[in-house]
């Protein structure tokens, strides 16, 4: 009797201990709510704030937090309000409209009549010459023409193009549009096939060759040789000019041995592109 009261005894005295257990357990479970949380919590080192990982988010959250940081959908609304303030250049050619506005561009820097400058613009076409513009906004009264470049062929080179009459509007210089064209004529020039530029200037030689232009020798542009700006007057590239000691002048940034028709010293550089 005495033992199974002992075993009774022990046995009650353990059931007792682990209802006391349970009920401290539950209390504690209580008091966290986190121990529930299934995602996990990452510290993200800025002080108690604390980031929840990408997969424990809801779909919606995630996709929208992917989108901001692919930029696809952040882009496409960028691109949509900007697309009326793109820059492109255009054969003008292919916008007639444009022959009068952008004669008169040209001739605010090399001055002609409208009508000899609009004859000498529509020469261009797509077999060269061609005359390139450069816009900005969406065609219409919005629309700004921003700049001019004319391209022909090189006598003897079939991967070079000659680049000439290259003038911005005088309301928009110093705003950059100078390297715009210029880029914009290369890749146009490089889409269809050509592989070096070739130009002339009596006073842009260091902004050419920021540009990436290098010093070079005299080249013979196809059909009427400056046709929009005329620096040489024959159809052959100048000789080279003698210093007092006989010796040809080297071609430098500040000093070169050419002259145009006017006598004016005049550079030749060209860029691979």
């Amino acid at each position: 009797q005495r033992l199974v009261l002992s075993c009774s005894l022990r046995k009650l005295y353990i059931q007792t201990l682990c209802n006391i257990l349970t009920i401290s357990f539950r209390a504690q479970t209580d008091l966290n709510p986190d121990r529930h949380r299934s995602e996990t919590l990452t510290s993200s080192g800025r002080g108690n704030q604390r980031d929840v990982e990408p997969q424990n988010l809801p779909n919606s959250h995630y996709a929208e937090k992917v989108s901001l940081l692919d930029g696809d959908v952040q882009n496409s609304k960028h691109d949509d309000a900007e697309e009326g303030g793109r820059i492109r250049v255009v054969p003008v050619h292919q916008r007639p409209d444009l022959l009068v506005p952008c004669a008169d561009l040209v001739n605010s820097e090399w001055q002609r009549s409208q009508a000899a400058r609009v004859h000498s613009l529509q020469k261009s076409c797509s077999e060269f010459p061609v005359c390139l513009v450069l816009l900005q906004g969406p065609r219409g009264t919005e629309e700004r023409l921003l700049g001019h470049a004319r391209l022909t062929q090189v006598v003897g080179h079939g991967s070079s193009l000659f680049v000439e009459s290259v003038v911005v509007s005088k309301q928009e210089r110093g705003k950059g549009y100078g390297r715009v064209l210029m880029e914009e004529t290369e890749l146009y020039a490089k889409r269809r096939g050509f592989k070096r530029l070739c130009l002339t200037t009596h006073d842009k030689q260091h902004f050419y060759a920021h540009l990436g232009y290098v010093l070079s020798t005299p080249v013979q542009s196809m059909g009427t040789v400056m046709a929009l700006q005329n620096p040489l007057s024959s159809s052959q590239p100048p000789p080279l000019l003698s210093s007092s000691s006989g010796h040809p002048v080297v071609q430098t940034l500040t000093e070169t041995p050419y002259r145009d028709a006017r006598g004016v010293p005049i550079f030749w550089m060209h860029k691979d592109i």
